[in-house]
């Protein structure tokens, strides 16, 4: 009988295969955001009621070195000792509530993308560590999956608790994209357009000393306009959504925007993803104001719609293919109401139309009076479950035109007693018909 030993395969995989496999299909810019997604959840964590206010994320990045440095209240040592750098998430490993860290790879397949020499230093108020890790001399050791600290002290630690990781040693093509302007633009449109909701509850992002603005989304509400507004609880998960008119803007700016807890995950989509061609008409020019928001929440990350890198809707998730149809039935009252307004802002609800008729106001002048607000402003309490557009009221044009004059007093009164009138309405008529017969005929 053979030996058990000799009847093994050997299986494992080398460290260059699954550190390859692991950075090879996440772009640059998703890896990065990796990173920030960890110090934003840490916000979320240390600060439950969500006034982040006083909380910053650095980042500086050049062809030679890489860091992100928070504030935001740190990771302990058994966090770190035990689950931060497993490779997934481990059963039993805590749950953070509302994050938007998912999978367990952040944090490693960024680091891995990014450079050879790293070094990680988190203080909380019950510990600090710091760790460098050279990845070609971890990868020489086949047999070892494994860090050890530089630096620990589990006891009561005072001052800013936070997270430092700074990366050397940048490898060839991400030092080139860190050197490029263009990169760096991208970069901090595509984190401030992400992490739109944390900045507008007062976390600081800052990128290369560019500190990212707050824009918010914003749609157009009044007593004759109201967004169409949903909101129930599916499985696990919050789902809320929210569809209107929000001011003209480039097109590119229209269409439907998804979050998953509160980090944007689909921006202006107007593909078939979100009923555009496919239950809805091909996106127009004509739907320039059109606004969607979906905000998926969920205590439990994995129950959310979204893929791997958080760039994207998870098309096979029965949640999203459960909202999907919903969403399509509430975008089209909106862009019905849109394709009006640019066609003809002026013509009545019942198709009337014409120099015989006329409108107390157009389409146009209700937007125009109509506030623009904040979507996190806005009392969803009084908002319908279907979009309102205004009722355009028409009426027929008369066959009469009032006309009106200023006279001196004392040659009205002479007019007056001339024509026998008994009112200033009588003096008007009698003196333009006097005019129209022997001028006019």
């Amino acid at each position: 009988m053979k030996n058990s030993s000799h009847n093994q395969i050997n299986a494992y995989p080398t460290k260059s295969f699954f550190i390859d496999m692991l950075v090879k299909d996440i772009p640059l810019i998703d890896a990065i955001a990796d990173l920030v997604d960890n110090s934003v959840d840490a916000a979320l964590k240390l600060r439950e009621d969500e006034n982040l206010t006083g909380l910053k994320v650095d980042l500086c990045l050049n062809k030679e070195t890489f860091s992100i440095s928070d504030n935001c209240g740190g990771f302990t040592s058994e966090i770190a000792r035990n689950y931060a750098f497993r490779f997934g998430r481990p059963e039993g490993a805590p749950d953070i509530p509302k994050s938007i860290g998912r999978f367990g790879v952040g944090m490693k397949r960024a680091l891995f993308k990014l450079g050879n020499n790293i070094h990680i230093s988190s203080k909380t108020s019950d510990s600090y560590f710091d760790v460098n890790i050279d990845i070609n001399e971890w990868k020489n050791e086949p047999d070892v999956w494994s860090w050890e600290f530089d630096n620990l002290i589990e006891k009561t630690q005072e001052g800013e608790f936070g997270t430092t990781i700074i990366v050397k040693n940048i490898y060839p093509q991400v030092a080139e994209k860190f050197s490029q302007s263009t990169f760096i633009d991208t970069l901090i449109k595509e984190i401030r357009v992400s992490h739109e909701k944390v900045l507008e509850k007062g976390l600081v992002i800052v990128i290369n000393g560019i500190q990212l603005a707050f824009t918010p989304s914003t749609l157009y509400v009044s007593d004759d306009i109201k967004p169409a507004y949903f909101k129930k609880e599916l499985n696990g998960v919050d789902v809320e959504i929210i569809v209107g008119a929000s001011q003209t803007g480039h097109p590119r700016e229209a269409g439907w925007y998804i979050y998953c807890n509160g980090r944007l995950i689909v921006a202006a989509n107007k593909t078939q993803l979100t009923g555009w061609g496919d239950g809805h008409a091909l996106f127009h020019p004509n739907h320039a104001m059109f606004r969607g928001y979906v905000f998926f929440e969920s205590n439990r990350s994995s129950l959310l719609p979204w893929n791997t890198t958080k760039n994207g809707v998870d098309e096979e998730s029965e949640i999203f293919k459960a909202i999907r149809p919903l969403m399509i039935d509430m975008m089209k009252p909106v862009t019905n109401f849109l394709k009006k307004l640019k066609s003809n802002p002026y013509d009545g609800d019942d198709g009337t139309e014409g120099e015989e008729y006329e409108t107390e106001k157009s389409l146009y002048d209700y937007v125009n009076d109509a506030q623009l607000l904040n979507i996190s402003s806005i009392n969803k309490n009084e908002l319908p479950g279907r979009f309102k557009a205004p009722h355009v009221r028409v009426t027929r044009r008369t066959n009469t035109q009032k006309i009106q004059y200023n006279i001196p007093i004392e040659k009205v009164e002479k007019a007056k007693e001339v024509l026998q009138a008994s009112s200033l309405k009588e003096v008007g008529e009698q003196t333009f018909e006097y005019f129209y017969r022997m001028e006019c005929r």
